[in-house]
């Protein structure tokens, strides 16, 4: 799925699981500031846990300077042949479970993410 930016600014947290260790856990911000690594497009394959959320900076200035509605982000998903909306899948905690058993320190990085998890 191509991700493309057309306001605001959104962080991304991509986790690709690795049967044969640690996932790969990566992050990347979509933004016009392509000094500050800020990408507009962004590619997410197949089999890739994501999560985005308005950047903590910016929900922080937004309240100091009581603009509050004025936050957010507005992307556009663009689907490849193949898509199937019935593959799509909210974590689960078992997935995130699953995602990091046998990784040493599994559980304390899995910490990070259990608030993002959908309640069952």
């Amino acid at each position: 799925t191509m991700h493309v930016l057309h306001q605001g600014r959104s962080k991304y947290t991509l986790i690709v699981p690795n049967p044969a260790g640690p996932p790969a856990v990566t992050y990347a911000t979509m933004g016009a500031d392509a000094s500050a690594g800020e990408a507009r497009q962004l590619f997410v394959g197949s089999n890739v846990w994501k999560m985005s959320q308005i950047p903590e900076d910016d929900v922080v200035f937004a309240k100091n300077n009581g603009v509050e509605e004025r936050v957010g982000c507005l992307i556009t998903e663009v689907v490849s042949p193949g898509f199937v909306w019935e593959d799509h899948e909210w974590m689960t905690m078992k997935d995130l479970e699953d995602v990091f058993e046998g990784v040493e320190g599994g559980k304390e990085k899995m910490k990070e993410f259990v608030k993002y998890i959908r309640p069952e």
